[in-house]
């Protein structure tokens, strides 16, 4: 009930809960292109996601590259058609 009372571990793996549900919706719809946003902080999230990424079958290519409207804190993800 009370988020400040969640430690980091948790507070990450609900976190990636939620990424998964959005990559799978995204894949589902046949989405060729999302941006996962993540903000800058720390980079563990942004790293948790990269990890995922990589092995992801789903997924051509992804980048974290300045963007105008998300700065450096949004994943580009290709996905496969």
């Amino acid at each position: 009930d009370d988020p400040a009372k969640l430690s980091n571990a948790e507070i990450l793996r609900i976190q990636m809960v939620h990424f998964e549900a959005f990559l799978d919706r995204a894949i589902r719809l046949g989405v060729p292109q999302v941006f996962v946003i993540h903000g800058i902080g720390k980079g563990t999230l942004r790293e948790a996601i990269a990890m995922r990424l990589h092995d992801h079958p789903e997924v051509v290519d992804f980048k974290n590259e300045y963007h105008p409207k998300y700065g450096w804190g949004a994943t580009e993800v290709i996905l496969s058609a």
